[in-house]
């Protein structure tokens, strides 16, 4: 036998004089391939483990990419964690057991470390500083490294994952490694997939200035590759990443009072929105017209991918290759379809990595429109034509509203005819909530139309009086929807056709309010108005029963934004709820729903107080003829909405969607303040509302408001904090919520318009540090 030398004098052949040798030395058995055959063999029990990591380690220190044993031995491994059969559910449990046991198994003997060692081979070579792709690597060592890439994937979800992402997160070097990887068509899917496992597993958003040559190695990637590196970028600059609570806006603010706290979501925005040719790259992805299988006849999404499917596997059935795809391997699409069988591109994988990669590239789009350069980056998109663009995608789309039941040939195992499932669901999703982030408080809300659309506008503007909006002429032509229809009115239509239980009911609703928030339109009320949206949002909430709070909710807040301030919509809603029953069914799912419905309640107090201020005839409407603005000018009704409003809330259950709660309470006592007559509801709120509740973690009702107006002010008042959208949605300044707020809160007991003079026993109540 050839005895295999080892450093330091260790023969492996021996474990007697290995023992010896650690007695004079110190120096003893470090790792698995130490050791002679046959205690390898014994050590792992007859399940191949020991052997596999020993014959991998061999090659971690001297890679020369010639020998085909090491790959064999990662596809071996790879394949004890793949399932090659269809799962059934009572096989699931008994899968997953035995991918832990051989996870935990090739942990316990050392068998990550090897890993981590094979994939950074050779980083310890100088790294070319002219080179943005970083180290040279051979095409077949970028093979092995994206097999390693997606073996460690595979170990994260498995009961060893987080032992995984610890090792891989010891120190930057690795996760710096792997980003040079992001860079070559072999290793960038799998290499994006482990960075996204290493950056979720991470208490703190990762500062991309810690990435070393990030700049040249963004502007390196080809357009495959950045729109899948964006997949890394939905994690770096998400909004809700950078807070340990994610919904508390309570905790929240406090995390960014902290010394020390650190918005890294605005600084990594910084540093990708300096890399000039970045959004003009992304959009062109965003809104490239290759898309998705569509197949002439076909009128379901879900048919139009089942024909490719079945196209697919009838080529697949005489096109079977025995030998590994070595030239065009691409790790994560090029992989096994059988234990140990060769790995080739699989065209199912390809086609549904594209996809993803679109839905990602269209999320971050989003995302950029979320920080503080939200004006500057609606900006940049509206000159990159993103409007012209967006529409054109949406041609693409096929909803359910386009779909009749007869005509689909095809229904998921398990899901009913209602289910919309496909591949582009999330898709469809993205593409509105960008519309939503684009339009929301922007000055470039009108490039959503067309030409033809645009003079319409203009001409209805004429007539708007102190309504009417003075920047029309302005829109650049050049970059609006091409068409008679614009993409505003398209998002319209499919609205209006789509069932109420639709899944995308929600965005459809959520993309028209964000064109209308904002300094309120009469133009685009009047607009939206000809189109029917108006009597189909009211027939909707009146008619159906809309069970999901999210539909519900988008309807009340898209009916508010139409009707307020307009005097036109007013009457023509009064038209649909033109008898008493529809009347009073409305209120009462209004009063039901009151977290849900209070935007539009917020909309109703805002009209009422603008037509009082207009000519006598809109004050007579208002006041003597209208049934809705009537209602909610009663004072004990708004005492009402007061009382349950406050009580619904306090700080410490505040989140982004119940805040609009507290600022509709606001609207009424700043009219309440303009009148001198806050002592009154104050004192009414006292006498009649005080005894009927306790709120959770404060004494009284008026107590707890007290303790919302301070948070209030914390969370409003901050440096950071853009209250513009307050002031345009309201026609209210802002120094006059602040002074309102002020006087409600003043410490001084004696003054009648604080809370503080009905409070029984004064609380103490601290400001948020």
């Amino acid at each position: 036998m050839i005895r295999h030398k080892l450093r330091k004098g260790i023969v492996r052949s021996s474990v007697f004089l290995a023992s010896q040798h650690w007695q004079y030395s110190g120096n003893g058995f470090q790792r698995l391939n130490q050791l002679p055959e046959h205690i390898v063999e014994d050590v792992g029990d007859g399940s191949g483990v020991p052997e596999v990591i020993v014959e991998l380690d061999q090659y971690s220190a001297q890679m020369n990419g010639e020998d085909d044993v090491c790959m064999e031995n990662l596809k071996t491994l790879l394949g004890n964690l793949m399932n090659f059969e269809p799962r059934r559910s009572q096989d699931d449990a008994t899968a997953d057991e035995e991918q832990n046991k051989y996870a935990a198994q090739f942990l316990q003997h050392g068998g990550v470390e090897v890993l981590i060692r094979i994939l950074m081979f050779n980083t310890l070579f100088p790294q070319s500083s002219k080179k943005a792709k970083g180290y040279c690597e051979s095409e077949v060592v970028l093979r092995i490294k994206s097999l390693v890439l997606e073996i460690l994937t595979k170990f994260h979800v498995t009961s060893i994952g987080e032992h995984v992402t610890a090792l891989l997160m010891v120190d930057d070097e690795v996760l710096n490694y792997v980003f040079t990887l992001l860079a070559h068509q072999k290793t960038f899917i799998n290499a994006c997939q482990l960075i996204e496992d290493m950056l979720q597993s991470r208490k703190e958003v990762l500062d991309l200035h810690r990435i070393k040559n990030i700049r040249p190695l963004i502007q390196s990637l080809t357009d495959q590759q950045l729109a899948n590196f964006c997949r890394i970028l939905a994690v770096a600059i998400s909004d809700l990443d950078i807070y340990e609570n994610k919904s508390s806006l309570f905790a929240q603010n406090k995390q960014k009072r902290t010394k020390g706290f650190v918005n890294v979501r605005d600084i990594n925005q910084e540093l990708l929105l300096g890399i000039p040719e970045l959004l003009p790259r992304l959009v062109n992805l965003a809104v490239s017209r290759d898309y998705t299988p569509r197949y002439r006849g076909m009128v379901s999404e879900l048919d139009c991918w089942m024909e490719w499917i079945e196209n697919q596997m009838a080529e697949e059935m005489y096109d079977s290759p025995s030998m590994d795809d070595l030239e065009d391997f691409i790790g994560g699409i090029s992989e096994p379809t059988t234990a140990g069988g060769p790995m080739n591109q699989q065209q199912g994988l390809k086609i549904t990595e594209e996809l993803v990669q679109r839905v990602e590239v269209v999320y971050v789009l989003g995302l950029f429109l979320l920080g503080k350069h939200r004006k500057k980056v609606q900006r940049k998109l509206a000159e990159l034509k993103l409007a012209p663009g967006l529409s054109e995608l949406f041609d693409q789309f096929i909803w359910k509203c386009q779909v009749s039941r007869s005509s689909s040939r095809h229904r998921l195992r398990g899901h009913n005819a209602a289910c919309e499932c496909s591949p582009e669901v999330a898709l469809k999703i993205q593409f509105l909530r960008l519309v939503h982030s684009f339009c929301d408080h922007s000055d470039y809300k009108h490039l959503l139309l067309s030409k033809n659309e645009l003079n319409e506008v203009i001409r209805i503007n004429t007539k708007a009086g102190s309504l009417a909006l003075s920047n029309l002429s302005s829109v650049n032509k050049q970059l609006m929807c091409k068409g008679s229809k614009g993409l505003l009115t398209k998002i319209v239509e499919v609205m209006k056709k789509e069932p109420t239980t639709s899944t995308f009911r929600f965005w459809l609703a959520r993309a028209v309010e964000s064109y209308l928030r904002g300094n309120t339109s009469y133009c685009d009320q009047v607009f939206l108005m000809r189109r029917g949206l108006l009597q189909h949002v009211a027939s909707n909430i009146v008619e159906h029963e809309l069970r999901h709070k999210e539909i519900l909710q988008s309807s009340f807040d898209l009916l508010g934004e139409l009707i307020k301030f307009n005097v036109e919509a007013f009457r023509t809603f009064e038209e649909i709820l033109h008898t008493q029953p529809q009347f009073d069914k409305f209120i009462e799912k209004v009063n039901k729903n009151l977290v849900d419905s209070n935007m539009f309640i917020r909309s109703l107090v805002l009209s009422l107080e603008h037509l009082m201020n207009e000519e006598v005839a809109f004050m007579d409407y208002a006041k003597k003829e209208n049934k809705l603005l009537m209602y909610i000018g009663d004072f004990h009704r708004q005492l009402d909405y007061l009382y349950n409003l406050i009580k619904t809330i306090n700080v410490q259950n505040l989140t982004q969607e119940n805040v609009s709660c507290l600022n509709t309470t606001l609207v009424f006592l700043m009219f309440a303040n303009r009148k001198n007559a806050l002592p009154r509801y104050l004192q009414a709120l006292r006498d009649e509302k005080e005894d009927m509740m306790e709120v959770s973690g404060s004494a009284n009702l008026l107590g707890n408001f007290r303790e919302l107006l301070i948070f209030w002010q914390d969370h409003y008042l901050h440096k950071d904090k853009d209250c513009s959208a307050l002031e345009k949605s309201s026609r209210i300044s802002f120094d006059y919520w602040k002074s309102t707020v002020s006087t409600l809160v003043t410490p001084d007991k004696n003054d009648k318009c604080g809370i503080l003079h009905y409070v029984q026993e004064p609380m103490k109540c601290e400001r948020p540090n």
